[in-house]
């Protein structure tokens, strides 16, 4: 029997255990989820050692701005420069092993699924999601009033500014790839874990975050993502919860809300056409999904997406001495 990630099929045609995995914990209500694994996540503080390696599903960017930090990636050791910015996927375990006269560190998690719709160079995309280890080549392409500034607006209860953050953040990643970038340690040294996920792991759900990319706005099928990868169905949908912690029907909803939340955002498109166009079978489940996952919805969504003033957004340019 053929099973299928897409929620308006569940039921008869997958097998119960299967579609308890596709339903994920539930005593985590969908918007909690989604919030805590759908939106980036900003620090801005003090680095600290970490005595043991330690791993998570997002991407991420460290930014030291007034020193130089030393990691390790599975025992091999690299250093991020002061004012460079520098990005790893958290999947591989990592750990700040050593401090150089840093006192202010930024970083930022960011969503796989929002990171892969950015317009990125596709080398470093690819690099990334090998198991790359970068650095930008030039310093000083983002301030530590811009890094201040995004942890705010992330924090605040207006979807203006959320977004308009989200999209500043993928700007400083493409003036990056303007401006190149070194590859600090690149996949052949990265070949062993020493804890949390191998790297054939990180390999296969590489494969299949690329399978959803390419086909989020279609019907998915467990056996079509099993294919991609040449694996056991209930074998890829355990590796993926594992690694991505969460379910591979609640990272294919979190895809397409994302695009959707774009396209409310910044197009006129009618809504039902938006549903449809970013793979929800019909306006009810586009809207049922929305609403669980968002707390609003995709009309309430779109108006107070764009309900952030002029006013505001000329208050977020400084110039030293004018306020």
């Amino acid at each position: 029997m053929e099973e299928f990630c897409n929620e308006s099929a569940l039921g008869n045609r997958v097998n119960p255990t299967t579609v308890d995995y596709l339903k994920g914990n539930e005593d985590i209500s969908p918007l909690a989820l989604f919030s805590r694994y759908e939106q980036i996540f900003i620090e801005f503080r003090e680095p600290w050692y970490m005595q043991t390696y330690h791993w998570h599903a997002q991407l991420e960017v460290n930014i030291p701005f007034d020193g130089t930090l030393e990691y390790e990636i599975n025992n091999q050791s690299f250093r991020f420069d002061a004012g460079h910015i520098g990005i790893f996927w958290g999947a591989i375990p990592h750990r700040l092993v050593k401090i150089h006269n840093c006192t202010k560190l930024g970083i930022i998690n960011i969503p796989l699924h929002q990171f892969l719709s950015w317009p990125l160079d596709k080398i470093l995309t690819s690099q990334l999601m090998n198991s790359f280890v970068i650095q930008s080549r030039n310093r000083v392409l983002v301030s530590e009033f811009e890094c201040e500034r995004w942890l705010l607006e992330l924090d605040m209860d207006d979807i203006g500014r959320q977004q308009l953050a989200g999209e500043e953040i993928a700007l400083m990643l493409r003036r990056m790839c303007l401006s190149g970038w070194d590859a600090l340690v690149g996949s052949n040294k990265v070949d062993k874990c020493t804890t949390g996920v191998s790297s054939s792991s990180q390999k296969n759900v590489q494969l299949i975050l690329e399978f959803i990319a390419k086909h989020y706005d279609e019907p998915i099928y467990v056996s079509d993502v099993a294919a991609s990868v040449g694996l056991n169905p209930n074998y890829v949908m355990n590796l993926f919860q594992r690694v991505m912690q969460m379910s591979i029907k609640q990272y294919i909803n979190a895809t397409r809300l994302n695009h959707a939340r774009a396209l409310l955002t910044d197009t006129e498109r009618p809504i039902l056409d938006i549903g449809l166009s970013v793979g929800f079978n019909s306006t009810s489940r586009f809207y049922d999904t929305f609403k669980r996952y968002m707390g609003m919805t995709p009309k309430q969504y779109r108006v107070q997406s764009r309900s952030m003033s002029l006013e505001k957004r000329v208050g977020d340019f400084y110039l030293p001495g004018i306020r």
